[in-house]
């Protein structure tokens, strides 16, 4: 099983950004950061755009430099309008977050950035394992419905005869 991680952000705030992906290293969980995930040559628009339409979690580094970013604001329009999960995290103390999404609850970066970073961890992992239940009740159920198709199949060859 996959789960995708788009990470929304400034480049003025990479940093950051590379501290997360530290936090989710050594899990399954593959991370999209277009500086490090898109190749030169590439389409940008076209690999962000495929990767925030398969993400399972759209993550948002606010600040006041994403806020001035014309792509942050893109791409939170597109995650919204394709109903991803969000999760906000702020960087800088005071910022509210932009208006489609300021009624989400977001993580305060500033205040504890290892603490904050952390808890990112935790809910992202948390959605994964999330994910990977449902896909396996999902399997499940699949089974479950192949066996009994199997016993009526059965069942209707032995009242055949």
């Amino acid at each position: 099983m996959s789960f995708k991680v788009f990470v929304s952000y400034s480049t003025n705030d990479l940093s950051q950004v590379e501290k997360l992906q530290q936090q989710l290293k050594g899990t399954p969980i593959d991370v999209f950061v277009a500086e490090n995930s898109v190749s030169p040559s590439q389409d940008l628009a076209q690999a962000i755009n495929n990767a925030i339409e398969q993400c399972d979690l759209f993550v948002l580094i606010w600040s006041k430099h994403a806020e001035a970013s014309k792509w942050v604001s893109q791409e939170i329009g597109k995650a919204t309008a394709l109903r991803k999960k969000i999760l906000p995290l702020v960087l800088d103390d005071g910022m509210s977050l932009p208006g489609f999404i300021q009624n989400l609850k977001y993580l305060p970066i500033h205040k504890d950035p290892a603490d904050a970073l952390l808890r990112a961890r935790s809910i992202i992992v948390e959605a994964y394992e999330e994910k990977s239940q449902r896909e396996s009740a999902a399997a499940q159920a699949e089974k479950d419905k192949l066996a009994l198709m199997g016993i009526g199949a059965l069942l209707l060859w032995a009242f055949s005869k």
